[in-house]
């Protein structure tokens, strides 16, 4: 655990012998503890630092499948932020629960009129746009399971309720690179949103905007959507290490 600890802070990773003047420690046993912990996948090879080591797929998906999200409203609380500013739009993260996709973390400009999408709410995986996102890289047997868990209510007149018609919509997103939801959810309001793809290539978490269509998707729709390709980037690079 002392290892693990040491190892979380440092996104390039520390090199045996970091370890064992660390940890005070002789060589020998730093390199039994280090192949113990490589074979278990609690850490890997650091990509960016030759020799050195980093927290490894096994503990990062441990904490990705834990239901505690402070940690990501601490470290993703900036590029939100970040998002807002350049948009004046809201900025909100979500996250895929089991069958179920919640918002984690939501960040109102600094405007009059501030929409906010409250922590934890349940998006509705056929009418939002963090939703969508998510189940166009998930496998069509997952992706089914999380449409069959949830009564395709129509919210609106545009809301699809249509099970091909939807699943047509959401097979779109990864050509588009990004999701929409447009009065199907509210009317008057629109929202897009970016996968954040993990070190595997997996999508468990989206960044988005929300606010008044003519906002999200009027004239500035080019400028929204290269802030929140950019904030998707950088959210993609802190979740691959997440306690940095």
């Amino acid at each position: 655990m002392t290892t693990l600890e040491l190892l979380a802070p440092h996104a390039d990773g520390l090199t045996q012998s970091e370890l064992e003047r660390a940890l005070d420690l002789p060589k020998a046993s730093v390199n039994r503890m280090v192949h113990v912990l490589l074979d278990s996948g609690l850490i890997a090879p650091s990509p960016g630092r030759a020799r050195a080591f980093q927290l490894g797929p096994r503990i990062l998906h441990l904490l990705h499948g834990a239901n505690d999200t402070s940690w990501l409203e601490r470290i993703s609380a900036r590029p939100l932020q970040q998002l807002a500013a350049a948009t004046e739009q809201s900025a909100f993260l979500a996250r895929l629960y089991e069958t179920e996709i919640r918002s984690v973390n939501c960040v109102a400009p600094d405007t009059t009129v501030r929409l906010h999408i409250v922590p934890g709410t349940v998006m509705p995986p056929h009418a939002s746009a963090s939703a969508k996102a998510i189940l166009s890289y998930l496998p069509p047997e997952l992706r089914d399971r999380i449409l069959d868990a949830h009564e395709p209510e129509a919210f609106t007149s545009r809301t699809l309720t249509d099970r091909a018609e939807l699943v047509e919509d959401i097979a779109r997103v990864p050509e588009r690179g990004y999701s929409i939801e447009c009065g199907e959810h509210v009317y008057g309001l629109a929202s897009v949103a970016r996968p954040i793809f993990g070190p595997s290539g997996e999508v468990r978490y989206v960044v988005g905007l929300t606010g008044p269509e003519n906002s999200i998707l009027g004239p500035n729709k080019e400028h929204n959507l290269a802030a929140l390709a950019e904030a998707s980037e950088k959210l993609s690079r802190m979740l691959t290490l997440p306690m940095t």
